[in-house]
């Protein structure tokens, strides 16, 4: 993927707090309502690779990702509205 510029204001949304029936459905709801340019923490306590997936076949090169392992196993993703289409 290629890189982008992080946004200055991001939404954290914290799927430990959601049932997880309900959870990739809020952080797609949550992406959709955000203007191009602008981003969302996914906060995980566990690996988000399915979401990732999902952003993969649902939303191909309008997103971007990064995610990484904190402590404490606790999965920290910046997923990022792109002004324009990715390559």
């Amino acid at each position: 993927m290629s890189t982008v510029a992080i946004p200055a204001s991001v939404i954290v949304v914290d799927v430990g707090t959601v049932d997880p029936r309900e959870r990739h459905s809020m952080v797609f709801d949550t992406f959709a309502g955000l203007a191009t340019g602008q981003a969302l923490e996914l906060v995980s306590d566990h690996n988000p690779e399915p979401i990732l997936e999902e952003f993969v076949a649902e939303l191909p090169d309008r997103f971007w990702w990064r995610s990484e392992k904190g402590p404490h196993d606790l999965w920290r993703v910046l997923i990022v509205k792109p002004e324009t289409a990715l390559d």
